[in-house]
């Protein structure tokens, strides 16, 4: 038998999300930051539209038990990494070599309700090994020290017996679990756990009201992708992170708000929607609930986080290998076409790395210390002209939208070098437009005042 899975009612809502995110990149205010993404982040539109290939991709292949075997698999390997570091303190925050805490936590409180449904679905001798996972896993998401993850943990739980118990217990179970996340919100707003790591946890709401302020300024297709560093100092009230300007809202439904608008996030609620609809209608399968587990830990993750890529693309992944319809054609006893398809995937993986490698080989250039080369293999990338120093290298920076507000600085530095001290000051300007608690461009705004003056 013959046949490609479909994508079923998650047909329409996948091209609604597409369209939203090119019609914010097409009206971004910057559009370099919105194709290149911005240094560090890279949540650009190839980006994000790779998260709905991933999605389909996996639907149409359906290969669900692969790919969490798979997911477990690295999730084990970074837990083992994360006790060595804690056992060592190699980390002030033991990361699994993810290079942020919070993105491991997010993936091992994915992966534990996904553990927990393998151990139930398992035979009594393997069952041993999945709960030793499971046991893995959960010390490895404390010694994470990730508080969302933890709260992302109890609702994955909750919801993989959500989707297991008969119809007629489901309100006690989400009772329960609603009581368990509760109190255990409340562990951690109400004890010192609330302080927990030292980060902007507790700037977190101030953030959230400041970033509302941004939406309503454009809130019809949004500010474009990447681009929240740029104009959220418009409208920052404190410095809630000193010597820091905030690039996120810390919020995946804010954040995309700001950079799709209304329309992004309405596509947003129609998708995730029409996932959980299939998904419910499909809880008796095999391995379906420990997915929705997983997908309610890292949603319940991303309310008080930005989606990044390397937990993002995991839960595109994950989300997909549950969505995929039946075939839309079967035929049978009739051979594949195999050369056409093995051309279309060797195009396809080309076309991919022209479009990476560049990027990769430029950040390692970067890296080396050689932002002239950098620049020259990845030119839309502000960091990189940045990274020159010289006049020349900084303004293209600032014409491509750099969300660094100590770009601006430095570029009002070499204005004022060059003799153009308008050109500074409007530097200046800039940079406090993005941060405006900068001390760096308040201290030579007011030295420019000082000396205008004298």
């Amino acid at each position: 038998m013959a046949g490609r899975r479909s994508l079923g009612v998650l047909r329409w809502p996948v091209l609604a999300a597409a369209a939203a995110a090119v019609l914010a990149a097409a009206l971004s205010v910057a559009p370099a930051v919105s194709l290149a993404g911005a240094y560090g982040r890279y949540e650009s539109l190839p980006v994000r539209l790779a998260y709905l290939g991933l999605l389909c991709g996996a639907a149409w292949l359906g290969e669900r038990r692969r790919t969490v075997a798979a997911f477990l698999l690295g999730c084990g390997v970074a837990s083992v990494e994360t006790l060595y570091q804690a056992a060592t303190h190699a980390l002030p925050r033991p990361d699994g070599n993810l290079g942020n805490a919070n993105l491991l936590g997010a993936l091992l409180a994915m992966a534990l309700p996904l553990a927990a449904d393998r151990a139930r679905t398992a035979t009594p001798a393997a069952r041993r090994a999945w709960v030793a996972l499971a046991a893995l896993l959960g010390a490895g998401l404390v010694a994470s020290t990730s508080r969302s993850g933890w709260l992302g943990a109890v609702l994955g739980l909750a919801v993989l017996v959500a989707f297991l118990v008969p119809r007629r217990r489901l309100w006690l179970v989400l009772a329960t679990g609603a009581a368990v996340l509760a109190l255990a919100a409340g562990a951690i707003a109400l004890t010192p756990l609330r302080g927990l790591n030292g980060d902007t946890g507790e700037a977190r709401p101030e953030v959230w009201r400041d970033s509302v302020a941004v939406i309503a300024e454009r809130p019809l297709a949004g500010w474009g992708e990447d681009t929240m560093g740029l104009v959220f100092g418009r409208h920052q009230s404190g410095d809630w992170a000193p010597g820091h300007n905030f690039d996120r809202a810390h919020s995946m439904p804010l954040d995309l708000a700001a950079s799709q608008g209304v329309l992004g996030l309405a596509a947003g609620v129609w998708l995730f929607g029409a996932w959980w609809l299939v998904v419910w209608r499909r809880r008796a399968e095999p391995g379906v609930a420990g997915v929705a587990g997983a997908a309610a830990a890292y949603l319940a993750w991303s309310l008080v986080n930005f989606d990044w890529a390397p937990v993002t693309a995991a839960f595109w992944l994950l989300a997909g290998c549950v969505a995929g319809g039946p075939p839309r054609r079967v035929v049978a006893d009739v051979p594949h076409p195999r050369a056409g398809r093995v051309a279309l995937a060797i195009g396809a993986v080309i076309v991919g790395l022209a479009l990476a490698v560049p990027a990769q080989v430029a950040d390692l250039l970067y890296y080396l210390g050689q932002p002239q080369r950098a620049a020259a293999l990845d030119p839309l990338q502000p960091a990189y002209w940045a990274a020159r120093g010289d006049l020349a290298g900084l303004r293209r920076a600032a014409e491509l939208g750099d969300p660094s507000p100590a770009t601006y600085v430095a570029l009002g530095d070499a204005q004022a070098r060059a003799g153009n001290h308008v050109a500074a000051k409007a530097a200046y300007r800039r940079a406090l437009a993005i941060y405006p608690f900068d001390p760096a461009a308040r201290a030579r705004l007011s030295e420019s005042r000082t000396a205008a003056s004298g």
